[in-house]
């Protein structure tokens, strides 16, 4: 009998220690992220333990984790109920004396939260009215914890959902005072809460809101990213569509335009289009900017509220026709400018209407044949532009000079008009001889390599021509010459820019390119990757292939780093990056001079990524990768690898060309010999 009554008890759940992800009970990998179980087979199972109420700590199993019931300790935790579970650990309602506290456990695959948790203490230094108590953190602990007050009230996204009636705008702006206050405290000190979302905020009775803990990060970001969080969260609020949270979420808002809200005054309006444009230097530039228009809003609504003008719906009953009062009849005007229309086009197309009249010729009206054979002029000044790029960059390069006494040929798109305007990217240029290599590029001399090879092979498979490349990656001053501001890790203009699509930096090299009196690399005929191609004998700047990378990359050395064995010499990496983007040249560089290949932000290329590559190589001669694809390759590691794989010189990474990624950045490329620099 008690056999029976054991086997209907029920199973203590499991969560996987890594991804934080539900996992069965007798499962040995984490079908998930791949992450190795304890192993125990079901017939050597042990018998399930009794519950154990008693002062002594409760450890928790590792590498999976038991959800504990009520009555449980932890350490001196007395647990009263599960509270919930994300994607980080497990959150707890507990008590210790005569105080509740909100308990929460962190998966071990939790390194980069977990790394955040002594700076929380530093909340309580604050003394703010508005962020919660933490009672204790211990990140060495298995696993590791962090104890805070427990707040009683319900959190704005709970009030959202069941009482949406109670968000007014008088209380929606008492909220937002309160909460810039406590974001600009918190900014101070080196805080940030560009991640708050509206289940991180509880409203107490008294009308006080309070910052849980989940909301807070310890990151030195610009202030005009905790404005646009806050426009997020208040435009969430006072919005009455129940897609509130697509319509300005995050991700929407970054993209599109911000629409007022129907019903909340134009005041109101006007201070949230200036938290959420687009452009991060459009919105307030500061905190204490936010608060100052915050404070010049009434605490009661006033003033004209933002209604969209009504659609115009056309009437459907019979009596419309008198109400619009509808002409049917064409006035006799109508026909005679019609039929003087008709005339000047024919004249146009079938005499010599227009040299007559501007007087150029002085010759009688005549008819001329419509149909006549396509003039030899036209016909060559087609060959002549289909082969620009291989005749004309070619001469410019080599400074060819024309035979003296010859006649210069007049250009054939004044002849032909707008025929071939969507011949490049952006309207035809003449090819000039342009800038010289910048001082801060690189030559790599040609040579042999092993592509994808490091000390386990030294063969070399591949030969490659030698070229220039930037021995920094691409700063935030070059780029915001050409393009918008990106929304990046660290604002600066000698940092590196990052979270830049593959698309926007093919555009960015073409822009360059012209302005400098360049020939543009590449010919874009489409807005996705597909349609675009490169001309790898242009002059003008590019990105690197995958080939020319790792070549760039390796030097005249095979470590496993670029320019050392050692990667705190030469990248910034997690473990001493703290979790932030550096300006170039930080450490040392390779030994032909480049800096920042292993680590700080990753960077594109120009290849289309397969896993198989550069196994299926069928040229061995200056490799440009597959001929098709959906993701375009990435190399070199970032702030957020750790030491090891990600951070590996031989690591092959992938990413949509369409959009940006944190912490992935680039480097650019030019054609030429040693013989151009200067």
């Amino acid at each position: 009998m008690s056999n029976l009554n054991r086997s209907r008890e029920p199973q203590p759940v499991r969560f996987c220690s890594n991804c934080g992800e539900r996992i069965t009970k007798k499962g040995k990998f984490c079908v998930y992220c791949g992450h190795r179980l304890e192993e125990q087979r079901a017939e050597e199972a042990p018998p399930a333990p009794e519950v154990v109420r008693e002062s002594a700590p409760l450890e928790l199993a590792d590498p999976t984790y038991k959800i504990m019931d009520p009555g449980d300790k932890f350490r001196d935790y007395t647990i009263v109920k599960l509270l919930n579970k994300d994607t980080t650990g497990i959150k707890y309602i507990t008590q210790k004396g005569d105080r509740e506290y909100l308990l929460k456990l962190y998966f071990t695959g939790s390194a980069a939260t977990v790394n955040y948790l002594p700076n929380l203490k530093w909340l309580n230094n604050l003394e703010s009215p508005h962020l919660t108590w933490v009672e204790e953190v211990n990140q060495g602990s298995t696993p590791p914890f962090m104890a805070a007050s427990y707040v009683r009230g319900s959190s704005l996204a709970k009030i959202k959902k069941d009482n949406p009636e109670r968000l007014t705008e008088a209380l929606v702006l008492s909220i937002a005072k309160q909460l810039t206050k406590t974001a600009k405290t918190l900014h101070d000190k080196g805080f940030t809460i560009k991640d708050l979302t509206l289940s991180g905020i509880m409203l107490k009775d008294d009308g006080n809101i309070v910052i849980l803990t989940s909301g807070i990060n310890y990151a030195d970001v610009d202030e005009r990213q905790d404005v646009f969080t806050i426009g997020v969260i208040l435009a969430q609020l006072l919005s009455g569509n129940v897609l509130y949270a697509t319509l300005y979420g995050p991700e929407r808002l970054l993209e599109q335009k911000f629409t007022y809200i129907p019903g909340v005054s134009m005041a109101f309006n006007k201070v949230l289009s200036e938290c959420l444009h687009r452009n991060i230097l459009q919105r307030y530039n500061s905190l204490d900017a936010l608060k100052h228009g915050l404070k010049s809003l009434p605490l009661e609504p006033k003033g004209p509220v933002y209604t969209p003008k009504p659609v115009k719906h056309v009437p459907a009953d019979e009596n419309a026709l008198e109400v619009l009062n509808i002409k049917t009849r064409v006035e006799w005007w109508f026909w005679l400018l019609l039929g003087v229309i008709l005339l000047l086009l024919v004249l146009l197309l079938s005499t010599n209407f227009l040299a007559v009249v501007s007087g150029k010729k002085e010759e009688p009206l005549h008819f001329t044949n419509i149909f006549a054979a396509e003039d030899s002029t036209e016909a060559e000044a087609d060959e002549i532009l289909l082969n620009r790029n291989r005749l004309n960059s070619a001469d410019t390069l080599r400074g060819t000079r024309r035979t003296p006494g010859a006649t210069h040929r007049e250009d054939p798109r004044k002849k032909i008009g707008d025929r071939y305007s969507d011949y490049t990217p952006s309207s035809y240029t003449p090819v000039r001889r342009g800038s010289p290599i910048p001082a801060n590029f690189v030559y790599v001399e040609g040579g042999t390599f092993g592509f994808n090879r490091l000390k386990e092979n030294l063969n070399h498979n591949v030969s490659q021509v030698g070229f220039y490349i930037s021995s920094v990656e691409v700063t935030q001053a070059e780029w915001n010459k050409y393009m918008m501001p990106a929304s990046v890790n660290r604002m600066g203009d000698r940092y590196p820019v990052d979270n830049v699509s593959w698309m926007n930096i093919i555009r960015y090299c073409n822009r360059r390119s012209q302005e400098e009196g360049l020939e543009p690399c590449y010919r874009i005929s489409g807005s996705t990757a597909d349609k675009v191609s490169c001309d790898f004998s242009a002059n003008g700047y590019r990105l690197p292939t995958e080939a020319e990378w790792e070549f760039a990359a390796k030097g005249k050395s095979l470590t496993i780093y670029s320019g050392s064995d050692d990667p705190d010499k030469v990248a910034w990496y997690r473990d001493n990056s703290g979790g932030r983007t550096k300006a170039g040249a930080g450490k040392a560089p390779n030994d032909i001079g480049i800096y920042d290949m292993s680590g700080n932000v990753s960077e594109w290329c120009w290849d289309w990524y397969d896993a198989k590559y550069p196994s299926i190589l069928t040229t061995f001669v200056n490799p440009k990768g597959p001929d098709k694809g959906s993701f375009k390759v990435v190399r070199g590691g970032n702030i957020t690898n750790g030491e090891g794989v990600g951070l590996r010189l031989l690591t092959r990474e992938k990413g949509k060309p369409d959009r940006g990624y944190p912490s992935v950045g680039f480097r650019l490329v030019r054609k030429g010999s040693r013989s151009d620099r200067g």
